[in-house]
């Protein structure tokens, strides 16, 4: 609350934000804030924009999944957290290919979404052919019971 009354053009429109609502107990605070600039874009200050829009962060991805991505055929990742603004794919957080660092995402939306509900329609367009696969994976993950996750749409992006 804090960060929104600071950065708000009118402090009258955080009165339309229901926070536990909107942003969960879940989040980072910089996730809550990716999500509150992307959710509001017209609520909050021109420089708090611009700060958000201009950091590219890095987003890991399975070697075979980067692969789909630089060719067009995937346009969702499943996340415990809200995804917003640009990001380099790596393969590996220690050792990194220098041609995959090249590889740059945007993401544009995100939905929340029950992990149990999701359909194969849904998992292929993460790359996954089967939503009992993809809930196998987010079991290995985050645990039995997986948790509210996050729908982050992308587009690849020149880098």
């Amino acid at each position: 609350m804090v960060w929104m009354t600071e950065n708000s053009l009118d402090p009258d429109n955080l009165d339309e934000i229901d926070v536990e609502a909107e942003f969960g107990t879940d989040l980072t605070y910089g996730e809550a804030i990716e999500l509150a600039l992307q959710k509001f874009p017209t609520f909050w200050k021109t420089e708090s924009m611009v700060r958000s829009e201009n950091k590219p962060k890095q987003i890991i991805f399975v070697k075979d999944l980067v692969q789909k991505i630089s060719e067009g055929k995937i346009s969702v990742t499943y996340r415990k957290s809200p995804k917003v603004g640009m990001y380099y794919v790596i393969e590996n957080r220690f050792r990194q290919k220098s041609d995959s660092a090249k590889l740059v995402i945007e993401f544009y939306r995100t939905d929340r979404v029950n992990p149990y509900e999701l359909t194969d329609e849904e998992a292929q367009l993460a790359g996954i052919e089967r939503a009992d696969n993809i809930r196998s994976l987010f079991e290995k993950w985050y645990g039995k019971p997986i948790p509210m996750l996050y729908r982050n749409w992308f587009k690849v992006r020149d880098s």
